[in-house]
């Protein structure tokens, strides 16, 4: 006698859908490829609340690795779940040691999103303010100032996917690189990848040859970059040059 065990997975119900249902997807193997990935997405997505630690929640960060192009809108992007501690021991030792409330919350914010990057996904700053319950005006302004008291780059959209017009983390790894920091003790400063980290030391080196021969509309057209983004590169290499010659007046004059 066989066993009718197998057909009555979730699989096959949603294989059983797609037949009574769904006729046009093709067939039998079309099918299957689908309920595959359904499973592996249901997979992915099942995270059991149980397992969760006081003061953890669950939320739904856009994928680290996800390309990001013009126009592309949030329904398309692809996301993933990620597990954050909105309230973790560190928090009471760090009020015991006298932090502010407003410096707890740098941390606590700084904690979310290197969390959520270590889960291969990455918060917005309207993620962070919605869970926390503040603005995102103050999750911007909580992120900058932690940034500079730390000289570091906190891993979110911004910074990680290169949106909107935050030149911090490319300013802050040139200027590790223009002092012969080493690649890899950048990426860990910055919390960016080694590869992220030569393609922004790359591109600037490429606009920094090119800055005194042309103007930025023709370094965009030749290293196929936007004029924005050449712009800040060059605003970067401006400000540094400005930072050694000072520096060098300083030498010749001891």
């Amino acid at each position: 006698m066989t066993s009718n065990i197998a057909g009555k997975s979730i699989g096959s119900a949603i294989k059983s859908l797609l037949t009574s249902e769904y006729k046009f997807m093709g067939g039998d193997k079309v099918q299957e490829m689908f309920v595959t990935d359904v499973l592996k997405l249901f997979k992915e997505y099942n995270r059991d609340a149980w397992n969760l630690q006081p003061g953890q929640t669950m939320w739904f960060a856009v994928c680290a690795d996800e390309k990001q192009s013009y126009g592309k809108t949030l329904e398309k992007t692809r996301i993933t779940p990620v597990i954050l501690s909105v309230v973790h021991d560190d928090d009471r030792k760090t009020r015991e040691n006298g932090y502010s409330h407003k410096e707890l919350r740098k941390f606590k914010i700084a904690r979310i999103l290197r969390e959520a990057y270590e889960q291969k996904g990455v918060l917005s700053q309207a993620d962070v303010a919605e869970m926390l319950g503040i603005s995102t005006g103050t999750v911007s302004r909580d992120i900058r100032e932690y940034q500079a008291e730390n000289q570091v780059v906190l891993p979110y959209r911004g910074t990680i996917h290169d949106l909107g017009r935050a030149i911090t983390h490319k300013k802050m790894i040139i200027g590790h690189f223009l002092k012969n920091v080493p690649t890899p003790d950048i990426s860990r400063i910055t919390d960016h990848t080694e590869e992220a980290c030569d393609r922004y030391i790359k591109a600037y080196k490429n606009v920094r040859n090119l800055y005194d021969r042309m103007d930025q509309n023709e370094i965009a057209r030749i290293l196929e970059m936007s004029e924005s983004v050449v712009k800040e590169y060059i605003a970067i290499h401006e400000e540094f040059s400005k930072k050694e010659e000072k520096t060098n007046d300083g030498s010749k004059h001891e």
